[in-house]
């Protein structure tokens, strides 16, 4: 009704009502003309100055924690919107409360609807509660917002990018019960002989990294190599914990890989993680699979700074499936760059004779060595009575605290 030709048309029949001077005619004409104007002008400018934004009140959660979400959307021109439809892409993963939901056309996603009338000027929030139960980086957009005129002959629509992420981090559980003697793997772990660093216990230097000691530099060494170097003591003073973890779910990748044996891993490697820095330890964490958006596998060196603890909890929770090496390779990469006497968690849902092997190359190195399974028992033939082995059969949603027990 708003084409070229009705306006010629309807232009016609004004000047044919002027000429035969019939008034009703007349007036007809102009309420159309009026309706076809209005019209024209909501549905050319119905979404010039229209904003949509999206913040969340912590873009950073730990599991099952809960934040707001606010959303704007500002009409920045004179002329009003009678009604402005917004469709937000989210994931399925994140639950909001009291919310309208539509069809994606995205895999795992669903549509956040909304529907506005704006006056000139005008901005709207509108706030939502966010809670994920599972951990990873969500990604949120595009948006595709529409409106138009009053009386329905016209309608716009336009898809803003609107990019943005919420990271939530994995559960993590306390560590119940360890069913190891001290020393073994977990250095003095339990013991009531407080650990110091002894520099009449020196074993050697390493390249520094954020978190260590300054009076621990190696001043000589650092001449001699040309980069700042630092002390590396017995593992008594100096204990290490290296969480070494399989994403590699079955025997084989072309099998697929099973759910809830990858999160029930990355639950016990954040849970050792946060034991392991509430205690005082310098941790890392390796893994053979890479972080959200890049193709590298996870290797974080062990230490002690105030943000280890975000790395490796933001690094777990952006952990993508499939592993890109296998397991007994990345141990064998990772050898190369062990602090001295470091203890090793390998934590994995498969076993097999090549990460067994590289395990016990790292006790004859003399880094103790603690071998977890999750999901199933593993076949104790493959496993060197001399490692400890702890079986992990809970699966990470009914998990309430880690109980390494030593496996049969």
């Amino acid at each position: 009704m708003t084409g070229k030709f009705t306006r010629l048309l309807l232009l016609l029949i004004l000047v044919i009502s002027v000429v035969v001077r019939n008034p009703m005619l007349f007036l007809f004409d102009v309420i159309v003309l009026i309706i076809v104007g209005t019209s024209w002008l909501w549905g050319r400018y119905c979404l010039s100055g229209v904003s949509y934004a999206r913040r969340f009140a912590a873009d950073r959660l730990f599991f099952d924690e809960e934040t707001d979400l606010w959303i704007e959307v500002t009409n920045a021109k004179p002329l009003p919107l009678t009604w402005l439809k917004t469709e937000d892409t989210l994931p399925l993963e994140l639950k909001l409360q009291r919310a309208d939901w539509g069809y994606s056309p995205v895999p795992q996603h669903r549509t956040l609807l909304n529907l506005y009338s704006l006056r000139w000027y005008e901005k709207v929030r509108r706030r939502y509660r966010v809670k994920s139960d599972r951990r990873g980086v969500f990604d949120l957009g595009p948006v595709l917002v529409s409106s138009g005129d009053l009386f329905g002959f016209r309608t716009r629509r336009t898809e803003l990018d609107a990019p943005q992420a919420l990271l939530v981090y994995p559960k993590i559980v306390a560590l119940a019960q360890l069913g190891l003697p001290p020393a073994r793997p977990l250095g003095d772990y339990g013991s009531t002989r407080h650990v110091i660093d002894d520099p009449l216990r020196l074993a050697g230097a390493r390249d520094y990294q954020a978190g260590d000691s300054v009076r621990y530099i190696h001043w000589k060494a650092t001449a001699h190599r040309g980069s700042l170097q630092t002390k590396v003591f017995d593992p008594s003073s100096a204990p290490h914990w290296i969480i070494a973890l399989n994403t590699q779910t079955l025997d084989h990748l072309y099998e697929g890989s099973v759910p809830d044996f990858l999160e029930t891993a990355i639950v016990v490697a954040a849970s050792l993680a946060h034991a392991g820095l509430e205690s005082r330890r310098s941790v890392g964490l390796s893994s053979n699979s890479a972080v959200h958006g890049s193709d590298r596998p996870v290797q974080l060196p062990a230490s002690r700074h105030a943000q280890q603890a975000v790395q490796i909890l933001e690094a777990l929770a952006q952990l993508t499936h499939p592993p890109l090496v296998p397991f007994e390779n990345l141990l064998r990469l990772e050898a190369r760059r062990l602090p001295y006497g470091a203890s090793v968690f390998a934590i994995t849902p498969i076993v097999n004779a090549a990460i067994t092997s590289t395990l016990l190359d790292y006790r004859a190195k003399g880094h103790p060595v603690a071998l977890i399974t999750i999901g199933r028992q593993p076949d104790r033939s493959l496993i060197p009575i001399d490692v400890p082995l702890f079986v992990i059969l809970e699966n990470w949603t009914e998990m309430k605290g880690l109980k390494l027990e030593v496996g049969s």
